[in-house]
């Protein structure tokens, strides 16, 4: 930031101090397409979450562009790639990187044969990847930047490495929804707003009695969301997410959240 013009490192205070004042989704997606933009070009942020060791790995998705949104991404080609990038990043000491954005092909598809990648026109060129370490939580956050332009290694990492405590901080500030924002956006605008967020992989299945949704369900619970929470993450509604810990409940031979989770970590359903 000291490198910049007096200008723009003016127009950056400012962009950083709206960080402050985010409160919705739609005051999110215009930060990260307005001021955000001018500092760090990008058609499509992909934000990750969790153990990226174990899979429990959740993400979101921020784009305006029609289709790509986080409810119709591969689960099961998204995860995989985004593992590979946090290896990668963390094998490079942690340091922002760019690389080809061919490397996230066919991940945001409305079907796991449909590349929307190719489909946009022009198609995506450069992936910038940084990420951080939470250590209150103990979670790894990898944020993936796609650009329809090809990215400068040095001023990529430069501007993603400033910036993204910040974008991190305005993303915490919002609870993301499964569904996509539409509300208060132009009319007769050709994008889309997408704002979504949900559990990228479905936990392991055990030999017996524990499906891989009360898996998931369980991983939420034991960070403490409530059953709102949970369904909104899972887009699944309340009432199903309590008909699940009920039967969770009779599996585990308990009867409460607390239990169940210390049951739960002493069991052979532990994940990991």
């Amino acid at each position: 930031m000291s490198k910049l013009p007096d200008a723009d490192r003016e127009r950056c205070f400012d962009v950083l101090a709206e960080v402050a004042r985010i409160r919705t989704h739609l005051d999110l997606f215009n930060w990260l397409r307005g001021g955000i933009q001018y500092f760090m070009p990008h058609d499509i942020l992909v934000a990750a979450w969790g153990d990226f060791q174990r899979n429990a790995i959740g993400y979101d998705i921020v784009s305006p562009l029609r289709g790509v949104r986080t409810a119709r991404a591969d689960a099961s080609a998204l995860v995989p790639r985004l593992q590979e990038l946090f290896a990668n990043w963390s094998a490079g000491n942690k340091q922002p990187y760019v690389t080809p954005a061919e490397r996230m092909s066919g991940v945001f598809s409305l079907h796991p044969l449909q590349d929307p990648l190719r489909s946009i026109s022009p198609p995506m060129r450069s992936a910038l990847v940084h990420g951080l370490r939470d250590l209150r939580s103990g979670e790894d956050c990898l944020y993936v930047v796609l650009s329809r332009d090809p990215v400068s290694e040095e001023a990529g990492a430069a501007a993603i490495a400033a910036l993204l405590p910040y974008i991190d901080m305005a993303m915490r500030q919002v609870a993301l929804p499964s569904d996509a924002l539409t509300q208060g956006h132009p009319a007769g605008a050709a994008a889309q707003i997408t704002i979504s967020r949900q559990q990228g992989m479905a936990a392991p299945v055990p030999d017996n009695g524990m499906t891989s949704r009360e898996l998931q369900i369980m991983q939420w619970v034991e960070m403490g969301k409530t059953n709102q929470e949970i369904g909104t993450i899972l887009d699944i509604s309340a009432f199903t997410v309590k008909n699940h810990l009920q039967r969770i409940f009779k599996k585990l031979d308990v009867y409460n959240r607390a239990q169940a989770v210390s049951r739960l970590k002493n069991s052979p359903y532990a994940h990991g």
